[in-house]
């Protein structure tokens, strides 16, 4: 199965009026809060563009590259059934909606508006379904996500609590409700600016640290979402080849890029099972 799609605007652009804001808000954030870090925050800290200035912005631009590289790569992987066999086989089923033949594991996803390979779930910040082919890059998007939100919140912190007047309860109070703040006069417009891309890097990384422990969850036991909520653990044929299925045989250098080649070593079809959970469901069906 050939997991590239064609350069078309429909696999280009999210489908929903949702996911296409969503899209744009981090397409746009992302780079927006990378900027304010390398105009605003390192020369506070450092008037010179020593050693320790480089290292932030090669890292910093590691981060980004992975960031955006990783959802690029999310979208330009066919993750659908569509060049599945057309002819339905045991243990398959047709789905009326999409009009395809679906292996197990696959779901039919009302956004994309197609069956999707070992669907996991729809992410509407890049207007995809995480499926058997891209799993991989959405995990390894939310890993540096995570980081680069870290690293921000951490490195600005100091900044940002001077500008709000100091680190004290009336200014740890503002930075969760700085609207109030705003408009109460506490706050003036930079030092509301500020509070609220902090406050924007707690609410992300809140997110991403929820999804990091299920997918993390999920790809060491070789459970989709769906598998997860219905305990559903037939798949789960040992950490390492659990691993390799969703990140590759070369999953240990995906962290490097996500043009690094490490495709799935199955086709999104076929499945192995666990020898040990089909004998306790064999026993659990003979009593």
């Amino acid at each position: 199965m050939r997991p590239s799609l064609p350069v078309t605007r429909k696999h280009t652009l999210p489908n929903s009026l949702r996911d296409r804001v969503l899209c744009i808000f981090l397409f746009v954030m992302t780079p927006a809060i990378t900027i304010f870090e390398f105009l605003v925050i390192v020369p506070h800290y450092h008037d010179t563009l020593s050693a320790v200035v480089w290292v932030h912005v090669v890292l910093g631009m590691f981060i980004v590259m992975n960031i955006m590289g990783n959802m690029f790569k999310m979208t330009r992987v066919n993750t659908s059934v569509r060049n599945a066999p057309a002819v339905l086989l045991p243990g398959w089923r047709y789905c009326h909606i999409c009009q395809e033949n679906a292996p197990p594991r696959s779901h039919h996803c009302s956004v994309c508006d197609e069956c999707i390979l070992k669907h996991d779930h729809h992410c509407m910040f890049v207007g995809r379904c995480v499926g058997y082919f891209n799993q991989r890059y959405f995990l390894m998007a939310l890993i540096y996500l995570w980081i680069g939100t870290l690293y921000s919140l951490v490195y600005q912190f100091e900044y940002c609590m001077d500008v709000m007047g100091g680190l004290r309860p009336l200014a740890l109070v503002l930075q969760l409700m700085p609207h109030f703040g705003f408009f109460l006069g506490f706050l003036e417009p930079f030092a509301f600016a500020c509070a609220m891309v902090n406050l924007f890097l707690v609410l992300v990384i809140a997110l991403c640290t929820y999804l990091l422990i299920t997918q993390i969850f999920g790809i060491c036991r070789n459970q989709t979402a769906h598998e997860q909520r219905h305990g559903i653990v037939r798949y789960n044929v040992g950490l390492k080849r659990n691993v390799e299925e969703a990140m590759g045989s070369a999953w240990f250098l995906t962290w490097i890029s996500p043009w690094i080649k490490s495709p799935p070593t199955g086709d999104g079809i076929h499945f192995a099972e666990s020898i040990d959970t089909l004998y306790k469901l064999h026993v659990a069906k003979e009593l």
